[in-house]
């Protein structure tokens, strides 16, 4: 799954263009023309600095280096959100959520630790979210785009972001990690208490407390679940 893949070169053309007059004018002395200069006219009624190819270079260069920029930053973003996503899809799957397919109690430690990573991998994500103002700006002056420049170009890519999906998928994922996490507790305490049911990828309790608590349980991982694929629809949209 791409994230951000068409949203990023919408950023990049939002940003020039909505700031183009401010860019230029910082950058003037970063991003030279390829023509050699000429002498320097004298000050005359409203002549414009840059000919239309030079103002076209200038963007142009402009252009790439807010992309590698972004695509720098982005770029890490994506990967642990692609991890995420795999790993989450994993827990997703029926067998999950069916004890008998659970062979052992070793069964249970093994995706304990998968739960584990998830956890860590979601951390590890906020992180990069709530780090992005800093990195963006860290980016782009690497990409020799001056100061007060890369701040507005920062800004304008910050707010172009889904933070609101971006929140309430991180929100989800936590409770999906714990609710996940209640399910294998349950099966770990109360092993062997349950019996293949008559539809398959089912199982059945005799003791109706627990055939209750179990379908609380994937009750709530289901609902929790689709709303966490639903952000996720949100996010590339």
């Amino acid at each position: 799954m791409n994230l951000f893949s068409s949203q990023s070169a919408r950023w990049v053309l939002y940003v020039l263009f909505a700031i183009v007059p401010a860019t230029l004018h910082g950058q003037s002395q970063a991003v030279a023309p390829s023509q050699t200069p000429g002498p320097r006219p004298a000050p005359s009624g409203g002549n414009p600095k840059y000919n239309d190819q030079q103002m076209k270079e200038m963007i142009s260069k402009l252009q790439d280096r807010i992309q590698k920029a972004a695509d720098a930053v982005l770029g890490r973003i994506q990967k642990e959100e692609v991890d995420i996503r795999l790993k989450f899809s994993y827990l997703r799957k029926p067998e999950r959520l069916d004890p008998n397919s659970y062979g052992s109690k070793d069964d249970i430690k093994t995706w304990r630790d998968s739960l584990q990573q998830l956890k860590d991998k979601e951390n590890g994500l906020d992180k990069l979210y709530a780090d992005a103002e800093p990195d963006l700006g860290n980016a782009l002056i690497q990409q020799r785009i001056n100061q007060s420049v890369a701040d507005q170009i920062k800004n304008e890519l910050l707010q172009s972001f889904p933070w609101s999906v971006i929140k309430k998928k991180s929100e989800l994922m936590r409770e999906f990690i714990a609710e996940h996490g209640d399910l294998l507790n349950f099966y770990d305490q109360n092993w062997g208490s349950w019996k293949a049911g008559s539809t398959p990828g089912t199982a059945t309790f005799d003791d109706p407390k627990l055939a209750a608590t179990f379908q609380d349980l994937k009750g709530k991982i289901n609902d929790t679940g689709k709303q966490i694929e639903d952000q996720y629809k949100a996010m590339v949209q």
